[in-house]
Formats: structure tokens, C-alpha cells, sequence
């Protein structure tokens, strides 16, 4: 017989990499998020939909740390990112990665400069490592060689 297991008890056996409960976050006003609970399992992907103002990339920046919340917990892969000492959320900060509406490059940097400006502060590559991730990245996200040196202004779509 068919495994008839509901999405819940589909989801109890996944792991749960961002773990949010009971998130209030405001700005001296009224709450822009009240009792928000919210469970983001590995290779999952989700997309948070609401009207411009509701609060969507709060809860973003929020969960980011990127904005102070007024009450609740969020966990990321089972840390409570308020227990974390100073070096230990530095170091989990490292693992986070944020894909920005519109890409959000540096303007003043090429294609190839941003995709290389992380890896230069981290990582000791070759330039010849470097250009060659750098290809590969494009590659993966379909776009050719000659984006590299261009300018983000300079390669939206026609």
C-alpha cells in the first residue's frame, strides 16, 4: 500500500534549518510582525507573497539579524542566534547567503568583481581560480563569458 503520510509527518522527518516563533518586530509603532512561527526545512524554497508595507522583508532582515526583533526566538540549524557568543554568530553569519531583489551588485564593480569580491576577503585563490569559479558561476546561471566585465547597469535584458 501507498505511503499515505500527510505533509506534516512528511515534514517532521525534514530538517529544519530556520526555525522562527512567536517574532514580534516594530519600529516605535504599531508591530509591523506579531506572532510570527515559521519553519524553513533544507532544500526547501520558499517565496514570501504580500502587499508592498506587509512586512516581508522585515521578516528577512529579522531573521538575518540585520533588524532588532521586540520578542521571540529564531533558531538557525538548532542555535538560538541570541545564545551565540560575538566569534560563534560571526561565524554563522559566514554561512549565510541573501539573494537581494534586482541582484543588488556594486554598480561601480564589474559582473566578475562582484562574483569575486567575497572569495578575494575569504578565500587565497590564484587569479587564475578565480577567473575560472568566476566562469563557472555565470555558466550555472545561464549567462555567457562577456557578462563578466560588463558593468549590472549595462546587462539587464532588452
Amino acid at each position: 500500500m501507498p505511503d499515505r503520510a500527510t505533509s506534516h509527518d512528511r515534514n517532521e522527518r525534514r530538517e529544519i534549518v530556520v526555525r522562527v516563533r512567536a517574532l514580534e518586530v516594530g519600529f516605535g509603532g504599531p508591530a509591523v510582525l506579531q506572532g510570527i512561527d515559521l519553519d524553513l526545512y533544507r532544500g526547501e524554497i520558499l517565496g514570501v507573497v504580500g502587499a508592498s508595507g506587509s512586512g516581508k522583508s522585515v521578516l528577512a532582515r529579522t531573521i538575518l539579524g540585520l533588524v532588532a526583533k521586540q520578542a521571540g526566538t529564531i533558531e538557525i540549524l538548532g542555535h538560538d542566534v541570541d545564545q551565540l557568543s560575538p566569534s560563534a554568530r560571526r561565524a554563522f553569519e559566514l554561512r549565510l547567503g541573501v539573494m537581494f531583489q534586482f541582484g543588488a551588485l556594486f554598480s561601480s564593480l564589474t559582473v566578475a568583481e562582484n562574483i569575486q569580491l567575497n572569495m578575494r576577503e575569504r578565500l587565497h585563490l590564484s587569479e587564475r581560480l578565480l577567473e575560472e569559479v568566476t566562469m563557472l558561476k555565470l555558466d550555472m546561471v545561464g549567462l555567457g563569458p562577456e557578462t563578466a566585465w560588463k558593468y549590472p547597469l549595462n546587462c539587464q535584458a532588452a
